[in-house]
């Protein structure tokens, strides 16, 4: 397994700097977002995201991972576009945003919009050989935890279309690690380590229980037996640190 890591939050920082800094932090790679304000601009990706992969080439740095616009759907010419820029640099995965559930939403009426723009993104995988990957994200979010993500992906290839699981957004809303782990079998392409805590603050005079991302290690999250359950069920693809996390005070309940 290899741990790179999410760029999301160095979007100030020039390619080569990047680079650098990733590579100082001790980290084998970079998981890429391709994003405004990011160094590589997704409406510009295909002519600079082969020569950005190039430059970290050189740095002794590997790249499995892009992350795409949140709002990217099919048929929006920018999905086949990033699909096509990680196909020249590489790139072998392209993680795509997710499907929100809102308060007057239908939950199956939007359930068949996100399995029809999978069809779309899926149909970009088959033809530039590039992963479309899902993450498990906590919340109101289709696939919030591996059985939700599962269904979603339902009957799909688990070559064309992966599961991405975090294990600090599973804390929040996912079932038992170990069958997780059964349930995505061969889907499972990605792993994020973000860890989580609670802590308790007053509003109105009344005690109520937050969570926030922490550091890793820092949080509830049971790394040695989480990462030992990855190791044996062979898993070998990279490892991501989205670095979004809080630094907790004496008040968190971790």
């Amino acid at each position: 397994m290899q741990i790179v890591l999410n760029s999301k939050f160095f979007n100030h920082l020039s390619v080569e700097n990047l680079g650098e800094t990733t590579k100082n932090l001790g980290y084998d790679g970079l998981g890429v977002c391709l994003r405004l304000n990011h160094p590589i601009d997704p409406n510009t990706a295909l002519t600079e995201l082969p020569s950005t992969t190039r430059i970290w080439e050189q740095q002794g740095l590997i790249y499995p991972l892009a992350t795409a616009p949140a709002d990217l759907n099919p048929p929006d010419d920018r999905a086949e576009s990033l699909f096509a820029a990680c196909a020249e640099s590489g790139i072998p995965r392209l993680k795509i945003g997710f499907w929100r559930f809102e308060s007057n939403d239908d939950y199956w009426q939007l359930f068949d919009r996100a399995r029809k723009a999978l069809d779309g993104f899926i149909a970009l995988s088959r033809r530039y050989q590039v992963q479309t990957c899902y993450q498990a994200h906590s919340g109101p979010c289709l696939g919030s935890n591996i059985s939700g993500l599962m269904y979603l992906l339902k009957e799909f290839d688990p070559q064309e279309v992966g599961a991405y699981p975090d294990l600090g957004h599973l804390e929040l809303d996912g079932e038992d690690w170990p069958m997780g782990l059964s349930m995505m079998g061969n889907c499972l392409t990605v792993v994020g380590l973000k860890d989580v805590c609670y802590s308790q603050r007053l509003e109105n005079s009344a005690s109520i229980c937050l969570s926030s991302f922490v550091k890793v290690g820092a949080g509830i999250v049971d790394w040695e037996n989480r990462l030992a359950d990855l190791h044996k069920s062979n898993f070998n693809g990279p490892l991501t640190v989205p670095t979004e996390y809080q630094y907790y005070s004496s008040s968190w309940l971790c």
